[in-house]
């Protein structure tokens, strides 16, 4: 190899595609191609692993409350100035930090996603770094051996999740990306006169907390596991909810849902496949007083044009599963099971990567 010469490099063809084929058809899709292709190969390398790197480091930490000179830096993050300056460059160049007045500061972007995940709890990235760099190590980098069906999927943490720690690693991810979804709530879904709501699989409590301080008349019962209902209490009650939202243990695929004037699915039906989705609305109709409503907030994850890639991340977790209900399900379907199963004033908003669907039991 260290002898190889321009003249020895395989010749370059200028021999025109088949007709019919792609590459071909048109300048202006292959450029848009190209791009695309670039992104997949080097933009999320750079961006996830330049991310996790800097959280290593505490970089993020390190540059959270203003302007810092480079050599205070390396000396904060245990690094050599020179190689740090570099990769400060390198996060400027995506976005996540600037130059100012001869010192490094965080953009306002990095600030809001990836420092101080507590204040900024329900729409933070800082959860899901350390998770995703561990899903890399044991199971996207053997990706193709589980499509042989050599690996299975192994969850990090148990799920369900059976101690307090596991809920714990579960709720924060959960919670961490329910902002656009409480205001989507706030601004259109119909709770005038509901006194009473049934919150199913509602996780640590922030959507139904939300919701409470939005509509003071609003009592909610909350359905989680076991093992989180303790959580759900404590987070209420830091809220001063206590007395408005009662978590209850029961087995929300399995056993019949107390009666109540609404029932609210939200972020919990979208993975699941029709047939899973209509016994879980099934439930909610057998639920409901006459006059009762059903809300069901779904992420959108069927847009041909825009990929879901938060739901790909577990999507992609099931090819080693032995069985899984998740699907990628058009949401548009829920119109008709919910009128199959007797639902009717059926409508529809959509905002923010999401949809609302409302419906009323007769």
């Amino acid at each position: 190899m260290s002898n190889m010469t321009v003249q020895d490099l395989p010749a370059v063809t200028t021999t025109p595609c088949t007709p019919g084929c792609r590459c071909s058809a048109n300048e202006d899709e292959l450029f848009a191609g190209s791009e695309r292709a670039y992104d997949i190969v080097f933009k999320g390398t750079i961006d996830f692993f330049a991310v996790k790197a800097a959280t290593d480091l505490g970089l993020f930490e390190a540059m959270g409350d203003g302007v810092h000179e480079l050599n205070a830096l390396a000396e904060a993050t245990g690094t050599v100035p020179m190689r740090l300056e570099k990769f400060l460059i390198t996060l400027k160049e995506i976005g996540l930090a600037r130059l100012v007045e001869g010192g490094w500061a965080l953009t306002p972007f990095a600030v809001q996603f990836f420092t101080d995940p507590e204040h900024h709890r329900n729409l933070t990235m800082v959860p899901f770094v350390d998770y995703i760099s561990s899903l890399v190590q044991t199971f996207y980098v053997n990706l193709a051996d589980v499509v042989r069906g050599t690996m299975d999927f192994t969850s990090l943490v148990p799920y369900p999740p059976r101690t307090r720690e596991d809920n714990v690693f579960y709720e924060t991810i959960h919670r961490s990306n329910v902002h656009f979804p409480i205001r989507m709530l706030r601004e259109h879904a119909k709770m005038e006169g509901i006194t009473r709501l049934l919150d199913v699989g509602g996780g640590i409590g922030d959507i139904s907390s939300a919701l409470c301080e939005a509509f003071p008349e609003l009592n909610v019962t909350l359905i989680n596991l076991p093992s989180a209902v303790d959580l759900v209490s404590e987070n209420v009650a830091s809220r001063g909810l206590a007395e408005r939202i009662t978590p209850l243990a029961l087995d929300m695929y399995k056993e019949p849902y107390p009666q109540t004037q609404a029932v609210m699915f939200a972020r919990i039906l979208y993975p699941m496949n029709e047939q899973f989705s209509t016994m879980m609305l099934k439930k909610a109709f057998d639920a409901l007083e006459p006059g009762g409503r059903v809300f069901i907030l779904d992420m959108v994850i069927s847009d041909p044009q825009k990929p879901n890639y938060d739901y790909l991340t577990h999507y992609i977790c099931s090819i080693g599963m032995g069985f899984s209900v998740l699907e990628f399900k058009d949401h548009a379907l829920y119109t008709k099971v919910l009128e199959g199963i007797g639902f009717t004033d059926v409508t529809m908003n959509a905002a923010y990567d999401h949809v609302l669907y409302q419906a009323v039991k007769p």
